[in-house]
């Protein structure tokens, strides 16, 4: 006998499927493919499976499918509630806190990032259940601060064992703040729990030691002293004219100087720490102390052979002694140097705040051309130091 049909089972169609492209190192390139309203988007997370050549390559990417599953599990319930006009938020609080921060976490540049990922490391070791959205409440977020008072290191060996920094429980807190800030922008919790939480009893870190820097007169000191290693003495003095770091500087290319940012020379690149475009219109000042590029081509290194971080920390203040100058000189000093002179000669904080790359003033994707005449002419007020 014929079984009676019934009609055909509907299957919900996912608004939301995890979607692979393949780059140019071999790996893939994760991204989703939302459909809305009739409407197809595609939104890459900047998270990539790589070739399972060992097992901890296997495991990195079963962690990488997990952390990809829980953003689309959010973008659904996303679209969902606002599909169904939900507003009591209902729905929404139900998402998982730790999968918030890291989903969070992939919008922020690469330190932001790496900190709200420490943080939901933190919220695993102090509560191995994960909680919901919409109950938490300011008695967690105490407990909380409980823990990161007698937390230990364990992911690096330098460190393990000791107990969290001030300035670390600090860092953690703010960045529980920002997250749960977020999740209110996100219609997800109707209130940020921290504000019920006395000012007092907040994690506050220790006081900011004093930022070296030099003076005019100092730099000047500086580039007139000779040093035994003209490719660190260019390299530091290109950091006090530029703000760019150690790191951006070592891995500069010669491709990466002379970009046309509308109508103005620059040096563009993207910084490591903040994984975030700077463009710095370039001076005479900054030309004199470019090495020679001779046959160099666009790929190849500006600072070529230019020492580690940490050897170049070790004998700059030889340099410091050699010209004279009682302070205790590391590369950093380079980028204080130029924050300080900057502002010294006029040019305004947001500028200033743009030339650095500084993460916490608003940033727009796209330049004006009113932004670039600004950084433009601050950095020919640079000039006049003649170094």
């Amino acid at each position: 006998m014929n079984k009676k049909k019934t009609g055909p089972t509907l299957k919900a169609k996912q608004p939301v499927k995890i979607r692979y492209k393949k780059v140019a190192n071999g790996n893939l390139s994760l991204y989703l493919d939302i459909y809305q309203n009739g409407k197809r988007i595609y939104e890459f997370l900047k998270m990539y499976l790589i070739p399972e050549v060992d097992e901890a390559a296997k495991a990195a990417n079963k962690k990488t499918m997990e952390l990809a599953e829980s953003i689309k599990a959010q973008k659904i319930i996303q679209i969902n509630t606002s599909s169904h006009g939900l507003s009591n938020q209902k729905e929404r609080s139900k998402v998982l806190l730790r999968d918030y921060i890291r989903s969070f976490a992939q919008t922020k540049g690469k330190s932001t990032m790496q900190n709200l990922n420490s943080l939901a490391y933190h919220l695993e070791r102090y509560k191995e259940v994960d909680i919901q959205m919409g109950k938490i409440d300011k008695y967690y977020i105490m407990d909380f601060i409980d823990y990161l008072e007698d937390a230990e290191i364990e992911h690096t060996e330098r460190n393990k064992g000791r107990k969290l920094s001030k300035n670390s429980q600090a860092m953690y807190f703010k960045c529980l703040k920002m997250a749960l800030d977020e999740a209110v922008a996100d219609d997800i919790i109707p209130s940020n729990p921290i504000l019920a939480i006395k000012k007092k009893y907040r994690p506050s870190g220790e006081k900011a030691p004093k930022r070296e820097f030099l003076t005019a007169e100092e730099l000047k000191k500086f580039a007139d002293t000779d040093f035994p290693n003209d490719l660190l003495k260019r390299a530091f003095m290109i950091g006090c004219l530029t703000g760019l770091r150690h790191c951006d500087i070592k891995q500069m290319k010669w491709g990466n100087i002379g970009i046309i940012k509308n109508g103005v020379e620059c040096i563009s690149v993207i910084q490591e720490k903040t994984d975030s475009p700077v463009d710095i219109p370039i001076n005479d000042n900054i030309r004199k102390w470019l090495p020679q590029k001779g046959n160099a081509s666009k790929n190849d290194l500006v600072f070529a052979g230019l020492i580690t971080l940490g050897r170049s920390n070790e004998i700059l203040p030889k340099w410091a002694k050699m010209a004279g100058i009682n302070k205790h000189l590391t590369f950093h000093v380079s980028r204080h140097t130029f924050a300080v002179l900057a502002i010294e000669n006029g040019i305004d904080l947001y500028t200033v705040s743009k030339l650095l790359g500084h993460q916490n003033i608003t940033v727009t994707q796209i330049y004006t051309e009113v932004l670039d005449s600004a950084k433009a002419e601050a950095m020919q007020k640079m000039s006049v130091l003649n170094v």
